[in-house]
């Protein structure tokens, strides 16, 4: 089953509990898939008793539904504080944030940006880097995360 398709299966039932898919990964830990949900409050922030609420509903609905062929690792956690933004509504979220950027292909001669994100519409994401805005639109954008900073 394609990422996608496992959204569509189990947002309605985060919705409905008040929670949101932050991110999915899959991956092979040998001869299983690895399945990571991230979530969150759509308000708030979550708990471990939450955590670990959600992920025995997801493991019965994941095989209710015989979504995975094979054994399969599943993990359900929150973000953390460098979560990844995936959607404009994450990256709206966000604004006036720092946050870490890699580009599929070069803009300006670079792929990796870290700077304030002062603009975020259906289009892209405008970052502040020293004082000068740079514009990566969402199909450029391999991967962006917060950078949380301690203070």
């Amino acid at each position: 089953m394609r990422e996608a398709e496992m959204e569509r299966l189990i947002e309605p039932m985060l919705k409905e509990r008040g929670f949101e898919l932050v991110d999915l990964e899959l991956s092979r830990q040998g001869k299983r898939l690895l399945v990571r949900f991230f979530i969150d409050r759509l308000e708030g922030g979550i708990t471990v008793d939450e955590l670990a609420e959600v992920n025995q509903e997801l493991g019965s609905l994941l095989d209710l539904e015989n979504v995975i062929e094979g054994s399969y690792i599943l993990e359900v956690s929150s973000p953390g504080l460098n979560r990844r933004l995936r959607k404009p509504k994450d990256f709206q979220k966000r604004l006036n944030q720092m946050v870490l950027v890699e580009s599929k292909e070069k803009i300006n001669g670079r792929r990796h940006f870290k700077g304030r994100l002062v603009g975020a519409d259906s289009e892209g994401i405008t970052l502040v880097i020293d004082g000068e805005s740079v514009f990566i639109s969402y199909d450029k954008i391999k991967r962006a995360n917060l950078e949380y900073r301690f203070e």
